[in-house]
């Protein structure tokens, strides 16, 4: 495993100079698929700890059995949730202007405006409406395994990299119980970078 940490890689230091100020907030969501999948549950937390969103979705088509097994959603659980159009406003307006870390960015981002397109409504520029921050990418940085044929450092899961550090991931695959180990990551890679001076 080679350091990344000897070579101060500019969008890890951003990344830890952005979680140091400690004002930011966290994504999670969980999905019907890996690839052209809609959001069954959204959680945003505060750096803090503070919840400020934590909701199963209505999912317009049935979750299949085998992501079920995954994260334990089922259609009957969301029967009665808010479909993803109903929760756009109120996501616009709590991550406006907001530092917001993601692991798995591009994902989660993609999910949303997949979810959105779903429902029938306008692509919201997710983008433009929070300055966003993938912790995968920032992990990945940080393990330092490069892969020659991508070019760039090798992802790994959240579960993987929580489990560097030794951190507990019970109840991974539940959006909130995710934000929390991603700011769990996020902790003790600024405590290392502090350590080796990133």
């Amino acid at each position: 495993m080679r350091n990344a940490m000897q070579n101060k890689p500019s969008y890890l230091q951003s990344f830890l100079d952005m979680v140091a100020e400690d004002h930011f907030l966290i994504l999670d969501t969980e999905t019907t698929s890996l690839r052209r999948g809609e959001i069954c549950q959204i959680a945003v937390m505060e750096s803090n700890g503070q919840v400020h969103l934590d909701t199963l979705v209505h999912t317009l088509d049935s979750i299949p059995p085998d992501v079920v097994v995954l994260h334990g959603i089922t259609d009957e659980m969301v029967a009665d949730s808010p479909t993803f159009d109903l929760l756009v406003k109120p996501l616009k307006e709590l991550l406006q202007g907001r530092d917001l870390v993601v692991y798995n960015a591009k994902y989660d981002r993609m999910m949303m405006h997949q979810s959105a397109e779903r429902c029938g409504i306008e692509k919201t520029v997710w983008k433009g409406v929070a300055r966003w921050w993938c912790a995968m990418e920032a992990y990945a940085e940080f393990f330092g395994e490069w892969d020659s044929y991508h070019g760039n450092y090798r992802w790994h899961s959240l579960s993987k990299a929580a489990g560097h550090f030794g951190i507990p991931t019970n109840g991974a695959h539940n959006a909130l119980a995710d934000c929390r180990l991603a700011l769990k990551l996020c902790r003790q890679m600024l405590a290392a970078g502090r350590e080796n001076d990133v």
